[in-house]
């Protein structure tokens, strides 16, 4: 099996013995940004969702914009049924409602920062789209 990164950046998988929970923060940290990443993927290209957005209804009158989004397709998945594509939730959403396959999307799983929570380092590891 293959993990091939269909996002536009490389997805950094960090070293559970050098992360942490931060509770006061409510964010995964990393003790040492420069040592806790320890498998680096790629972008193999990115594979698109087709969403439209439209004005949505108002909130009982509050004055902040709404706005609908409507799936209206994705790009195929590669034809490599060895692999497994790690994507944005966005396309996702778009690929599951077409009836895609779950098994052969990943996403990232819980976001690794700096200490002060402001920086992304990586993730925890992959997640299946729910």
């Amino acid at each position: 099996m293959t993990i091939i990164n269909m996002t536009p950046h490389s997805v950094n998988i960090c070293d559970p013995a050098k992360i942490h929970f931060d509770a006061t923060i409510r964010k995964w940290v990393a003790d040492d940004p420069t040592t806790a990443v320890v498998k680096r993927i790629t972008s193999s290209g990115v594979l698109n969702a087709r969403i439209t957005t439209g004005e949505g209804d108002s909130i009982d009158g509050i004055p902040v914009p709404v706005f609908e989004k409507t799936i209206e397709g994705c790009d195929p998945l590669p034809d490599d049924p060895d692999a497994v594509f790690i994507v944005s939730a966005l396309y996702a959403s778009a690929y599951m409602k077409q009836g895609g396959d779950p098994a052969r999307v990943m996403l990232v799983a819980d976001p690794v920062m700096t200490t002060d929570g402001k920086s992304f380092v990586g993730c925890r590891g992959l997640a299946r789209p729910f």
